[in-house]
């Protein structure tokens, strides 16, 4: 199997390095790269990449930009000249990140790393990571406080302080809003799009909960964990879910 790759970097000499390095494995190559946040939108918009290697900073701009809207993610490994940021993209739980200037040892180990997650058939926690770090982005707009529900025969807005989970269901999502259940055409990730993360987590890849609706938490095996919620529904968290909830959270457990 062969992974596609397209490299974000403003740098010639590091999109030539990554070219030269992805060039020596039989295993993944890339099909675009970019050198700015336009011309990387655009590569991602007209190709479908499995790995992306991205600079944190594209000139004056964030290299977070490039994700708004980008569904599915791909998995993506960041890179940077500044240990600070190399920092905040660990916290924020990206597959990986790469200091420049980075040796060969070091993308091989960023490299098997890959491999392994990209052996996962589910990436839905992917897409919670990228959720997660369009957040950061300063100036972003804010997350809606209304959202328009469009029933059989009435359409309406629904205040967002009324949702406290919403789950998959086909090619709906369900809405749970005190003690009623909206259905709306939408997958889960364009609709929790919407919300705001550090109040909505994303517990498993069907299910996203309103963080004060979690009444406890009960381990199982294996480092997994039931959610009982307020109204005594039960949910599952596994393990790659319960490493994205919120440090306060986490410490909880």
């Amino acid at each position: 199997m062969s992974y596609s790759v397209v490299i974000i970097d403003d740098e010639p000499p590091a999109r030539a390095k990554l070219q030269r390095f992805i060039a020596e494995l039989t295993d993944f190559r890339v099909i675009a790269e970019a050198g700015t946040v336009e011309e990387g939108v655009d590569a991602l918009r007209t190709t479908v990449a499995d790995v992306l290697f991205l600079d944190i900073q594209l000139g004056n701009r964030s290299g977070f930009e490039v994700l708004e809207g980008l569904t599915p993610a791909p998995l993506v490994i960041f890179t940077t000249a500044y240990s600070e940021y190399a920092v905040k993209a660990f916290e924020l739980q990206a597959l990986d990140y790469l200091l420049k200037p980075f040796d060969r040892d070091r993308f091989t180990r960023s490299i098997e790393r890959t491999r392994e997650a990209l052996k996962e058939p589910d990436h839905s926690d992917v897409e919670e990571r990228v959720r997660r770090l369009l957040a950061q982005i300063p100036g972003r707009p804010a997350t809606a406080q209304q959202i328009l529900i469009k029933d059989t025969d009435k359409a309406f807005f629904l205040s967002v302080d009324d949702i406290l989970r919403i789950s998959a269901a086909g090619n709906y999502v369900e809405v749970h809003a005190r003690g009623k259940v909206h259905l709306v055409r939408d997958t889960l990730t364009t609709f929790i799009a919407q919300l705001d993360p550090l109040e909505f987590l994303r517990v498993h890849r069907s299910h996203v909960v309103r963080i004060n609706f979690i009444a406890e938490m009960r381990p199982l095996f294996h480092g997994d964990y039931d959610l009982v919620l307020k109204d005594g529904a039960t949910l599952s968290l596994s393990r790659r879910y319960k490493a994205l909830l919120p440090p306060a959270i986490r410490e909880r457990l």
